[in-house]
């Protein structure tokens, strides 16, 4: 799964064609979510997301909210008769029992729902009579009038309901005036579709039937096994699934046009609302290749009958990894091929990886319980920057991932972050602090891959999976394949990052005689205090060894440690994180910090130029480095060649001004970012060049955002203003990869008949992209009597439940936005968290927040 769309200040840089200027190091308002359209990753979102998911309302205990063993389930088929244009609709379903010990009672889920006929029967035909007790959080308790015997029986549930309209669930919704149903059931929503077992735990083969109306396609995990039509009505039997969880189960209705998809090992489709086949071509193109490079890394073909992609308009969590049926936020499936920028292609590149690499892990292998969802996420995140940089190394994937772990690193630095493994008693938070567990936790693989080797890595990956397919596992079995692979205790070392909160400091402490003295504590901002910590940290220092450059890798395990390079003479240079690799911080002598600035392009990679950039603001942040020194060492990346770096820089940038520059200092820093980036832009161009290199698309528009708005650069907004005009009268004579720039930048001075503009295109907008662009730039208006009206829109008008936080991403930018931002939020949370999911509640704190 991806994670819904970042909030606040962070949701701008998220948003399709949009510029960032989110500062991902800045001691205000940071985040560590993923963003949209990142799995929650590429360039990204990631969205990509960047934030935390808690389902809301207390729990109990494990043993009150958890199913047990005394009663399972061995095969289930659900019945649903559904018409997405009407409020509710009915099922039933019939599932297989085995009774493993006497049972006076057990239970399952069938939240909010009408039970009609429940029977209960034996193998041989005995029915029960039974009473249900209904309980919290959709627990239904069967008490069958004589205590159940051993064996096989099975149990058969009428039910109708009504459909979700919070995009959770089995829920509807509409579309140009015709009637839809989809389904997003992880974590805990399979619940409120049908009665279930409800926890990943419980993996067993189902059979769905949709009785739908006959104008409409339905859709489910598996192909077609046959199809009637009677009386108006089309019933599709769907072929027995292999075991599933109950979140993995999908189910799309309605007047849906589909798009082959040739090219693959199995059929695959891609699925759209009626009119938005058009928007199809790119996934179309760009899914074959992905898919094969997965099977290939995996050793095998993929593991289910067929693969649909699903766009679906109203839906938070930006994908989902339903096995055959993989369901997509429309804005990030969909591109318009007559104008694809590159930050939506890569952006569908990297979560169409993302979800493929849950068909293995995740969906051919299933987490016991959700204490290892980050084990389930952090892989399909890392396995898909994997694969996504292999398949398009035009993107630069690998450059967005280093850039986003700086960003994760800053919040798992504060003592209030949690570990991310830790124990789940129920289904009480499930999904809280997922975006932390995405980053943190495929930066980890990443470290331990390295340290092992690519190879041995994958052995132990395939070891993993072919001793649990088709069944449950947790983290502790990955690790003992790891381990046995590799001879070593990878257990006890990927412990001390995943079971613990934090971020280490691995220090240089001195060199003499080749040797080097490493040091490790605990890192953190400068005047917090926490308790401290240790970690078993692999560590690759490169260094010059006067025939040219060595490297050396270490298991770095107690408080300090020396390290024999093997060098003569004087060593006057020492890179700590190799490839940045590591998750850690690291520090190095004064003079040495500045030499590795200085030789940037001569003696560190960009991935770890770009890393070189998180790192020194993070430790501007701790008070290691003085704001001069960080200024200088920032500066001289300003001519870096690599466009990813430059816009690692434009980021870095927030740190300045949120420590340094108060209102009166606007002018002051205004010089100093035209100083520093507007060689950059002049370098790179204002305009699209011919067959220049994609990356330069991607960190144009965050030039021409700061350049404009923080730089006060005439030359730049008049430039955004020209084209913002020119897109007004047709779209596709601009850029798409500037759009939203230029349309967020013309916003920022714009008038009434502006925003009067704006708001009329995004209503009639068609193409995701031009909605999501519209709607952004609707929340960068200055004036505060539009500002106000924005705030308003964003409830009043018509937005789909995930789009509130689009309109007031940019009301961030600014001190008066800010503010009234929170004003907003604190007087309307009944009415915001009445149209959101429950999942969403999490996502306020962060919209609402500042320094």
């Amino acid at each position: 799964m991806l994670t819904p769309p970042l909030p606040s200040t962070i949701l701008k840089s998220n948003l399709p064609n949009t510029p960032s200027r989110t500062n991902e190091q800045s001691p205000c308002g940071e985040s560590s979510f993923p963003r949209q359209g990142e799995r929650m990753s590429p360039s990204r979102p990631l969205v990509l997301l960047v934030f935390a998911l808690a389902t809301a309302g207390a729990a109990s205990g494990a043993d009150d909210m958890r199913l047990t063993r005394a009663v399972v389930p061995t095969f289930e088929s659900v019945h649903l008769t559904l018409d997405a244009g009407k409020a509710d609709y009915r099922g039933s379903v019939r599932v297989d029992l085995q009774v493993n010990e006497p049972a006076a009672s057990f239970r399952l889920h069938a939240e909010e729902m009408r039970l009609g006929k429940i029977t209960l029967s034996t193998a041989d035909g005995k029915v029960f009579d039974v009473t249900t007790e209904s309980g919290e959080k959709g627990l239904l308790t069967i008490k069958p009038a004589q205590p159940l015997a051993r064996g096989r029986h099975t149990l058969e549930i009428e039910f109708e309901n009504e459909f979700d309209t919070r995009a959770v669930g089995l829920y509807r919704m509409e579309f140009d005036g015709a009637g839809y149903a989809f389904t997003q059931f992880e974590a805990v929503d399979a619940r409120k579709g049908f009665p279930c077992w409800d926890e990943p735990g419980f993996k067993i083969p189902y059979q769905i039937t949709l009785t739908v109306p006959e104008a409409h396609k339905a859709i489910s995990n598996t192909p077609e096994e046959k199809a009637t039509v009677k009386d108006g009505w089309r019933t599709t039997v769907f072929a027995k699934t292999r075991p599933l969880p109950s979140y993995l189960l999908a189910i799309a209705t309605g007047p849906l046009d589909t798009v082959d998809i040739p090219g693959m090992s199995i059929p695959g489709r891609v699925v759209t609302v009626k009119g938005h086949s058009g928007l199809a071509a790119t996934a179309v193109k760009m899914t074959p290749p992905i898919l094969a490079a997965m099977e290939k890394y995996f050793g095998s073909v993929y593991p289910f009958e067929k693969l649909d992609l699903i766009a679906v308009p109203e839906y938070w969590p930006g994908a989902m990894e339903n096995p055959g049926a993989i369901t997509f936020s429309e804005s990030i499936l969909l591109v318009d091929p007559r104008a694809a920028s590159v930050s939506q292609r890569s952006s569908l590149a990297g979560v169409t990886a993302h979800e493929l690499a849950h068909m293995w892990f995740g969906d051919l292998v299933t987490m016991k319980w959700w204490d290892d969802l980050w084990l389930n996420e952090s892989f399909a995140d890392w396995m898909g920057d994997k694969i996504a940089n292999q398949v398009h190394p035009e993107f630069h994937a690998d450059l967005a991932h280093v850039q986003s772990i700086q960003a994760t690193m800053t919040g798992d630095s504060r003592p209030s972050s949690q570990a991310i493994r830790r124990e789940i008693s129920s289904n009480d938070n499930m999904l809280e602090n997922v975006g932390l567990a995405y980053n943190k936790g495929k930066a980890v693989l990443g470290m331990f891959e390295r340290w092992l080797g690519e190879e041995k890595f994958r052995s132990g990956v395939l070891d993993y999976l072919g001793k649990h397919e088709w069944g449950n596992a947790e983290a502790a079995d990955l690790w003992s394949s790891l381990s046995k692979v590799s001879g070593g205790d990878v257990s006890g070392a990927m412990a001390t990052f995943i079971d613990q909160n934090g971020v280490p400091l691995v220090s240089v402490e001195s060199i003499e005689g080749g040797v080097v003295k490493l040091s490790q504590r605990r890192f953190l901002s400068q005047g917090v205090t926490a308790e401290p910590r240790q970690w078993r940290i692999p560590v690759t220092l490169r260094y010059p060894d006067g025939e040219g450059v060595g490297t050396k890798t270490i298991l770095m395990t107690g408080e300090t440690q020396t390290v024999n390079l093997g060098t003569r003479g004087k060593i006057d240079w020492i890179l700590p994180d190799v490839e940045a690799s590591g998750y850690y911080r690291w520090s190095v002598p004064p003079q040495i910090l500045m030499t590795l600035a200085n030789r940037s392009t001569q003696v560190l990679t960009p991935r770890e130029r770009v890393a070189f950039i998180g790192n020194l603001a993070a430790l501007m942040n701790a008070g290691m480095i003085h704001g001069d020194q960080y200024l200088a060492a920032l500066s001289k990346f300003a001519t870096d060649p690599e466009p990813r770096v430059i816009g690692a820089l434009a980021g870095a940038l927030g740190s300045v001004k949120q420590a340094f520059v108060p209102a009166e200092m606007a002018a002051p820093y205004a010089r100093y970012i035209r100083r520093t980036l507007g060689p950059a832009l002049d370098r790179l161009g204002l305009d699209k060049r011919p067959g220049e290199d994609e990356s330069i698309s991607v960190v144009r528009p965050q030039l021409l955002a700061w350049l404009g708005d923080e730089g006060a650069d005439e030359k730049v907004v008049a430039h955004a203003e020209n084209l913002s005009r020119a897109y007004l009268a047709d779209p596709t004579s601009v850029d798409p990869s500037v759009a939203g720039a230029v349309l967020a930048l013309a916003a920022t001075r714009g008038d009434r008949a502006l925003f009067d503009e704006y708001r009329t295109r995004f209503e009639i907008a068609k193409i995701p992209a031009e909605r999501g662009r519209f709607l952004a730039a609707l929340g960068n208006f200055r004036e505060p009597a539009l500002m106000e009206e924005a705030i308003k829109y964003s409830l009043q008008g018509p937005l789909r439940p995930q789009e509130i936080f689009q309109l007031t991403g940019g009301l961030g930018d600014t001190e008066p936005g800010r503010d009234r931002l929170y004003r907003f939020v604190t007087e309307n949370y009944a009415t915001i968290t009445a149209r959101l999911p429950p999942e969403f509640a999490g996502f306020l704190p962060f919209v609402a927040s500042g320094c």
